[in-house]
């Protein structure tokens, strides 16, 4: 097979490093992660002799002028690229750089944010010649063959593209994934080097994101990723990842980038402890439940390095929770946050105020909550009705959102204005700094915080990082 393909990380936005990973788009000065659903993408291709080059603009800080000057003289058959539908104008500029340099290059975009504006995109967009809408692993080596022997595209499902005609097409999605254990290890040889990334501070690397797997099933009707199926990886080949890791770059910290790492408890020991055994030496970070953890897993997991687990508790109020079907209890929230702190393993605490039913008295729960908690790091924020939810259908149903006409801002929109809502009346971000005053003004606060950092030196800076931005920003304290 001869077809060249070419696999770029789009570049950064006004400065600030971009995630482009599913559902996670981020824009941020504090990180810089490692293309991961691209270099899986790579891999799978490469394993069938696919001529692959890969380009992390994102990570080496390259711009559009540079990649233009890159490319100048190459000439591949396709360009494969993850969008974030946010900043859409600025990464659909690689389709008309790719186009004036090689007219007849086929431009490849994924974003799972744009799946359900698939025909608007490339109406718009003249130069994207497809979108894939469903799950890039599972569909991108049928579609590029299909390409290579220059079939018809009508039976590649998942993907928006324009017939021999020039007119749009919409195929149906997928009827079963691919298991993520039968995805190979992403391509890091690909990567020029590991020095860019870091998460949270650039002395925290080198650094790599990676999934151990995908989904969720629980219901959360806040969560656009809820009732989603878990397709996990096996211990083996989570082991044999980080080896490889160690091996091309000396990782020293990774972010398991799972909506839930902890969901199967003897792929986690396994986990541990191979790392143990491998003597890796590898810090790393994860999200997890509360109902998903227990005093004796956690204990294996800081042996292993773990250094911070984040939960979405959400609320300190039960009544709350069970509106947003979370599923848990606020028992089982203090139990695992008093195991977690009894393993040394920092807590990070995310929030989310004014959901439906939220009054005084659910908002002096929180606040008791985190008076007991008393997390090292917090995450506050206000409710938001995201595409896909639960919430967000509610809400259109109640007339407390008006949903735009406009196609390009559904897309983009994760900050819609929710009005006539009864929760939005009581004081929320007045709330959400009296949460954080509760924390940095407690003496016993501060006492957690510095033997944390006694015990986990790793995090000194970002704990600074985090304080000073909290101290000097306004709009939190």
């Amino acid at each position: 097979m001869n077809m060249k393909i070419l696999i770029i990380n789009l570049p950064r936005y006004n400065g600030s490093s971009v995630t482009r990973e599913g559902r996670c788009e981020l824009i941020m000065h504090y990180r810089i992660d490692t293309p991961a659903t691209l270099l899986i993408i790579a891999s799978i291709l490469r394993e069938n002799y696919y001529q692959i080059n890969f380009i992390d603009a994102n990570g080496l800080n390259l711009s559009y002028q540079s990649i233009s000057e890159l490319l100048i003289s190459k000439k591949f058959d396709i360009v494969i690229f993850t969008i974030a539908a946010a900043i859409i104008e600025h990464d659909i500029r690689i389709c008309d750089i790719i186009k004036n340099l090689n007219p007849s290059c086929i431009t490849i975009g994924y974003s799972w944010y744009a799946r359900n504006f698939g025909k608007e995109l490339l109406n718009e967009y003249p130069n994207l010649d497809i979108l894939i809408i469903d799950d890039p692993f599972s569909i991108i080596k049928n579609l590029i063959q299909y390409i290579e022997n220059n079939r018809d595209l009508t039976n590649v499902r998942g993907i928006v593209y324009r017939d021999n005609s020039k007119n749009i097409k919409i195929n149906p999605i997928l009827d079963e994934k691919i298991n993520f254990d039968d995805l190979p290890i992403p391509a890091y040889d690909l990567l020029q080097t590991f020095k860019p990334y870091y998460i949270y501070t650039p002395l925290l690397k080198p650094y790599a994101l990676i999934y151990a797997g995908k989904g969720c099933p629980f219901g959360c009707k806040y969560c656009n990723v809820a009732r989603t199926k878990y397709s996990g990886r096996s211990a083996k080949s989570i082991i044999k990842e980080l080896k490889l890791l160690k091996k091309l770059g000396n990782i020293k910290y990774v972010w398991f980038f799972d909506e839930i790492f902890t969901i199967n408890r003897k792929r986690v020991i396994e986990v541990c402890k191979g790392i143990i055994e491998e003597k890796l030496k590898i810090k790393w970070l994860c999200d997890s439940r509360v109902d998903l953890v227990d005093e004796k897993l956690l204990r294996l997991m800081r042996r292993a390095g773990c250094i911070g687990i984040s939960y979405g508790v959400e609320s300190g109020s039960q009544r709350i929770l069970n509106a947003m079907n979370k599923g848990i209890t606020i028992e089982q929230a203090k139990k695992a946050l008093m195991w977690t702190r009894k393993a040394h393993i920092p807590i990070q605490l995310n929030l989310i105020l004014g959901y439906i039913g939220e009054n005084a008295k659910s908002i002096n729960e929180t606040e008791m909550f985190i008076k007991s908690a008393l997390p090292e790091f917090l995450q506050v924020t206000k409710m938001m009705a995201l595409n896909d939810t639960e919430f967000n259908k509610l809400a259109l149903e109640k007339g407390w959102i008006n949903e735009s006409t406009n196609w390009n801002e559904i897309m983009k929109s994760t900050k819609k204005k929710i009005i006539n809502y009864k929760p939005f009346n009581l004081d929320l971000w007045g709330e959400r700094k009296k949460l954080y005053r509760m924390l940095y003004y407690n003496p016993k606060w501060w006492f957690i915080v510095i033997n944390t950092l006694l015990r986990n030196h790793n995090l000194l800076l970002p704990m600074i990082g985090t304080l000073v931005t909290r101290f000097f920003n306004k709009n939190v304290i």
